[in-house]
């Protein structure tokens, strides 16, 4: 058993943190700062091959594997989480139209997302949300959908409709569809660069996927599954880059920082802090590939994830804590990095809670 990335992997990481430091740091405390959403980035990203990473090259994707995936997202979150979780979300509702669409939808609107072409999101069935069939394949949909991320931006949601009488259907809706506008983007306490806003449907056409309309409750399963799966890696991966990121500013900010004579990291007390932070980190970011390595190679996953996002998340918490406590009061400051680290961890965690009934739901079969 050999515990080393292939060259690979290490090659697609120093690209990556070289495009993070280079295009996503310059402007990541403005983002935050006025909760701007800059599509630029996302451009970027495309322009990288970063948009369509574990998709089939003929589908326009990178043809990669969930465990560079990790990766890009956990360089990308040690400097700006905001920006690794948009192409999450993207990459999530590419990966669902990849897996579970037709043919013919994966031509016509699976290559555009892949290739950074439109920008994607995922929206899920609410109670707020009526839909009236109007024809085989379409839907006429009327409410609303909270909460949906990259809402007012996205050219493209991926919908996943629950059905009265049971089953489901996954959807396309284009974001410049007549009848559907955006409630004002959410003020969030961290992640403040990524829009999250109530979508509004007003008679607004649903076009089902072909190939997966009106699923069995069985079947349901499975691709919510499959979804469960891709979130919790990328949350993980996303976690472990945030707390990266918490403790390379803890360590620089422990060497240059001298009380008594000499610089705090070689005090007892601060050592002992950023040695705990380094092997929670580690521990977190192997629990990531270990969920990556193993949905590559079609194994169980789903408990391997939703562990890796449980442990990965607390610790992100855990070690930004600790890094604000190292600055002591600059770590409340904004102009330093480490109250934002905390800020989007914790943004992270709120979403968490469903790991710990996967985690029993698996070990329990």
């Amino acid at each position: 058993m050999r515990f080393q990335l292939d060259e690979e992997y290490e090659l697609t990481r120093a690209a990556v943190r070289d495009f993070a430091e280079s295009e996503l740091a310059p402007g990541a405390v403005d983002r935050d700062e006025l909760e701007r959403f800059d599509r630029s980035l996302f451009d970027n990203m495309a322009t990288m091959g970063l948009t369509g990473i574990p998709i089939a090259e003929k589908w326009g994707g990178a043809g990669s594997d969930l465990l560079i995936y990790s990766i890009v997202l956990e360089e990308l979150a040690r400097v700006c989480a905001s920006s690794s979780v948009m192409l999450g979300v993207h990459t999530t509702a590419a990966w669902v139209l990849a897996k579970h669409g037709s043919d013919s939808l994966r031509e016509t609107n699976l290559m555009p997302l892949t290739t950074g072409k439109k920008l994607g999101t995922i929206a899920y069935s609410h109670s707020t949300l009526r839909g009236k069939r109007m024809g085989q394949d379409i839907y006429k949909l009327d409410g609303s959908l909270p909460s949906v991320e990259l809402a007012g931006v996205a050219d493209h949601y991926v919908g996943l409709i629950k059905h009265r009488a049971g089953g489901f259907s996954l959807g396309m809706i284009s974001g410049d569809s007549p009848g559907l506008t955006c409630a004002p983007s959410e003020s969030k306490l961290g992640l403040r660069a990524m829009p999250r806003a109530e979508l509004r449907f007003q008679s607004v056409n649903f076009s089902l996927f072909n190939g997966i309309k009106e699923k069995s409750e069985r079947e349901a399963e499975v691709v919510f599954n499959d979804i469960n799966v891709i979130r919790d890696i990328g949350a993980a991966a996303q976690a472990t880059g945030i707390a990266q990121g918490a403790l390379d500013a803890a360590l620089a900010y422990a060497k240059e920082r001298t009380q008594f004579g000499k610089p705090i990291g070689r005090q007892q007390g601060i050592a002992f802090k950023l040695a705990d932070m380094a092997a929670n980190v580690e521990a977190s970011r192997w629990l990531v590939y270990d969920a990556a390595w193993s949905t590559d190679r079609g194994l169980s996953s789903s408990a391997k994830a939703a562990m890796a996002k449980l442990y990965a998340i607390k610790h992100a918490v855990a070690t930004a804590i600790e890094a604000v406590q190292i600055f002591g009061g600059y770590g409340y400051m904004r102009e330093y990095p480490v109250e934002r680290y905390l800020r989007d961890a914790k943004s992270l965690e709120a979403a968490s809670e469903h790991s710990y009934s996967a985690i029993l739901s698996q070990e329990a079969e």
